[in-house]
C-alpha cells in the first residue's frame, strides 16, 4: 500500500497506530487502494455526542460568507450517501 500511495512502509505503520494524521487526499488514495468508500474509513468508535454546537454557534457560522457557501452548497446534493461522506470528510479535517 504505501508504494501505490508514495509513502514508507514506517509511513504506513504511523497512520495505522495513529502517530501521523492523515490528509484528505491520502484518505482518499487509501480508500481507492481498498475498494471501499473514504466513509468506511471513518468509522468512528464509541459514544458519540450529537451536540456539537450551540444554536448561538450555528447561527454566528450561517451569517459567515463561508457558511453561506457551504450551507447552499449542501443543500442542492441530493444524494444522501454522498451527503454522508462529506460529513465524514468535514469531521476528519476538522479533527
Amino acid at each position: 500500500m504505501g508504494k501505490q500511495l508514495g509513502v514508507s512502509f514506517q509511513q504506513v505503520q504511523k497512520y495505522e497506530n495513529g502517530t501521523n494524521r492523515i490528509s484528505a487526499a491520502t484518505l482518499i488514495k487509501i480508500a481507492r487502494f481498498l475498494n471501499i468508500s473514504v466513509g468506511e474509513l471513518m468509522v468512528i468508535e464509541g459514544p458519540q455526542s450529537t451536540n456539537t454546537g450551540t444554536s448561538k454557534d450555528l447561527a454566528r457560522f450561517a451569517k459567515t460568507p463561508e457558511g453561506r457557501t457551504l450551507i447552499h452548497g449542501f443543500m442542492g446534493i441530493d444524494d444522501p450517501i454522498l451527503r454522508r461522506h462529506i460529513v465524514g470528510l468535514v469531521k476528519v479535517l476538522g479533527s
